[in-house]
């Protein structure tokens, strides 16, 4: 099973990278399987702390199966890993035996504020730009020896074009 995990704060671009990355290696011929962790724990009130981590284990676990059960064997993953100490264990869990490569998009505050502005036309503004300033962070800090691929001022088909190179899931 291999894992190719796009991550990065809120605003950086890693579910629109990934429906790229999605439709490039689509393109190529490559089976594979798009899931974003945002969708997995949408609930209201939301678990707190380990409780919310377990809830998208669970539920990304029980996507996964589905996807495995037909066949597949690669998984694009977006998701917002601050802590990959903690994180990596979770997705390790959820898709056993994975291979896992976790590539860090990154983008500057700015850009990733302007992003937020334009995406969160909601009250959810305000609180989508402070968690991505504390991920930014934490991810800064987590994020050791993790390719990192800059979004600032680049289309997405370039990004998804150095993401693929990196998981060498299409050759030449």
């Amino acid at each position: 099973m291999r894992v190719l995990i796009l991550t990065g704060p809120s605003g950086v671009g890693k579910t629109t990278v990934a429906y790229e990355v999605a439709r490039q290696l689509a393109s190529a011929g490559v089976a594979h399987a798009l899931i974003d962790t945002d969708h997995l724990d949408m609930v209201h009130p939301q678990p707190e702390g380990p409780a919310l981590w377990e809830l998208t284990r669970r539920n990304l676990a029980a996507v996964w199966g589905s996807f495995a059960e037909i066949g597949h064997d690669r998984l694009v993953l977006s998701m917002v890993m601050p802590n990959a100490a903690r994180d990596l264990p979770y997705i390790e869990r959820a898709v056993p035996g994975a291979d896992i490569l976790v590539v860090r998009l990154r983008a500057s505050s700015a850009t990733r504020r302007e992003r937020l502005a334009t995406r969160e036309v909601g009250s959810g503004l305000d609180d989508h730009l402070a968690s991505s300033e504390r991920a930014a962070r934490y991810i800064e800090q987590s994020a050791d020896g993790w390719p990192v691929v800059e979004t600032d001022g680049r289309s997405v088909i370039e990004v998804a074009r150095d993401v693929i190179a990196l998981s060498g899931w299409v050759t030449a």
